[in-house]
């Protein structure tokens, strides 16, 4: 057999154990949420959704963090904020992330308010 076909028989298997782990686990219909949301996403991985969902957090948190350490350096240096502006700016930040992780507002109504009441045109570049 040629490598691509045991590259091809071996991700079969792997998909057919997690099928199994997720009906174990959550139940049918839980495997066929997860088919899905396979279909939905294009995303094919040897990952559950609950699995991605995790790391999903971890990486949005890692880049708020980012986000933040970042901006507190530009207003520092180049506006001179101190420490009481910068925390002020910090828990606004959070708390507009903490808003669109719990779908109050999304990103298109941010970026639609920011041109409607300032004229400021920013767009969020896709990796589709």
């Amino acid at each position: 057999m040629g490598k691509k076909m045991s590259e091809y028989m071996a991700g079969r298997d792997d998909g057919l154990l997690l099928a199994l782990k997720i009906v174990k686990e959550d139940g049918v219909e839980a495997l066929e949420k997860e088919i899905h949301f396979r279909n939905l996403t294009g995303i094919h991985t040897a990952l559950a959704k609950k699995e991605l969902d995790q790391a999903s957090v971890k990486i949005k948190e890692m880049t708020i963090d980012t986000i933040t350490v970042l901006s507190a350096a530009t207003l520092r240096d180049e506006f001179e904020f101190g420490k009481k502006r910068i925390s002020r700016f910090i828990n606004r930040l959070n708390l507009k992330a903490e808003c669109l992780m719990d779908d109050y507002v999304t990103w298109q109504e941010i970026i639609d308010d920011l041109k409607e009441d300032i004229g400021l045109e920013l767009t969020i570049r896709r990796n589709d």
